[in-house]
Order: C-alpha cells, then structure tokens, then sequence
C-alpha cells in the first residue's frame, strides 16, 4: 500500500505545470472561442430574421411597369368611390387585390411627401387569405433590420366596426412578441380612428375599431359588410 501511494506522489511530482504566461494564452484561448460561439450565434439569428416570406419575395418581384400600371388602376378606384361616398343615399362598393394594393404600397406610399408608411417600415407588401390578412415589411431601428411578418384576423360584427386578431407574428423565421406588435398597431391606429378597444382572443391579442367616417360633406359614411377572400377584399356601404 506504502509503494503505491509513493508512486502517485512521484507521478504528481513530475506532472508538468502551468507557467502564468501558458494560463494567460490559454485564457485568451477560451475567450477566442466563446466570442466565436456567440459570433456565430447572433449571425444566424440575424439570417433568421432576414428571411422573407415567399408571397413577400414575389410581390418585390414584379416589374416595375407593372407596379405603375396596377398603380394607376388603383388610384381610380379610390377616385371612384371617392365620388360614390359624396352622394346622399348612394350604395357603394370596392373591390381591392392584393397584387393592386402592392402596386399602390410599391408607387403612391413611396412618393415624396405622401406620409403613407411610417419611416421605420420599408417596401411594405401583403397577401390576403380567407379572413385574414398578411403583411411583411422591412423594419429598421436603432440600426437593427429584420422581415417582419404578421398575420391578422379580419372580421366586422357589426356596420363600421372593424375586429381584428393578431393570429401570428414573426421576425423573419424568428417567433416575435404578438403583444408588442399588437400594441404597436393599436397605438398607430388609435392615433388615426381615436376609437380602439384592445382585448383578447384564445390567447390572441385584439383591437376594435369603431369607424367614424364621414364625406367632404359631413355626411356620415356607413360600412355594411367587409370580407377577405384569398387574394381579394371586397366591402360595400352606402352614405346617410
């Protein structure tokens, strides 16, 4: 038993040790690669958020000609019901695309002093699908990017009354706060309507919106029914 612990002290005698300058270059090392790791890390979390949805990259696609020509179709729809709303007692109705309302966002929204989009949203784009609509956009802030992507429920209980559920939200391929989008969205939109109830839904953040419109002649505007078909909105009302 005496020869055997003699042994391991005469193994741990000649064991070689660390010089300070060795633990040093080893600490740095270590350091080395954990700046790496997390390197690594943020980089792909920073390729998750960029990523884009597929309608997304197909509605950026189309050419440019084609967005002035959808453009200007839609420009006299507005024009039309703009006209329609001035008649007292006058049923109206729209009839909106998805891909003409992205030749509206990629034209009208971006010309110099319109002050359609908040400045912090670039080369907004959406897509319609039974009851719900979906919008993808460029986020910068802070000098931070990333594709945020949502999903909301549209439906109207009521004339002029609008509901809508935030179904999901994302930051390219990345889960994102509904919450925080939901309140984003409510804020802009309370600044806009004044009226915005906030709620929830199955865990699902809400906002309601009462519309008060009126025409250029005080008369009030009446929305009767509102529906989101795949690719298409459609609504339709009459002024009082």
């Amino acid at each position: 038993m005496s020869s055997i612990k003699g042994q391991m002290k005469r193994d741990l005698s000649v064991r070689p040790k660390l010089t300070l300058r060795q633990i040093l270059k080893l600490s740095v090392y270590i350091f080395l690669g954990l700046l790496l790791i997390l390197f690594l890390i943020f980089y792909l979390l920073y390729l998750s958020a960029q990523r884009e949805p597929e309608f997304y990259r197909e509605a950026k696609s189309v050419p440019i000609e084609v967005q002035q020509t959808r453009n200007a179709a839609v420009v006299d729809k507005i024009r039309t019901l703009n006209n329609d709303f001035q008649n007292r007692n006058k049923s109206w109705s729209g009839t909106f695309t998805a891909e003409e309302i992205n030749a509206y966002l990629a034209v009208e929204a971006t010309k110099a002093g319109a002050n359609l989009l908040p400045p912090d949203l670039q080369e907004p784009r959406i897509a319609f699908v039974s009851g719900s609509v979906v919008i993808a956009s460029k986020v910068r802030q802070r000098g931070l990017s990333a594709i945020l992507n949502i999903s909301l429920g549209v439906t109207m209980p009521e004339p002029n009354k609008l509901v809508f559920r935030m179904r999901s939200s994302q930051a390219g391929a990345l889960p994102f706060s509904k919450d925080y989008i939901a309140q984003v969205i409510a804020d802009v939109l309370r600044r806009k309507w004044g009226n915005v109830t906030q709620g929830n839904e199955g865990g699902d953040p809400t906002f309601t919106i009462q519309l008060n419109l009126k025409n250029s002649t005080g008369r009030k505007i009446r929305v009767e029914s509102f529906e989101i078909r795949p690719g298409v909105i459609q609504f339709a009302g009459t002024t009082e």
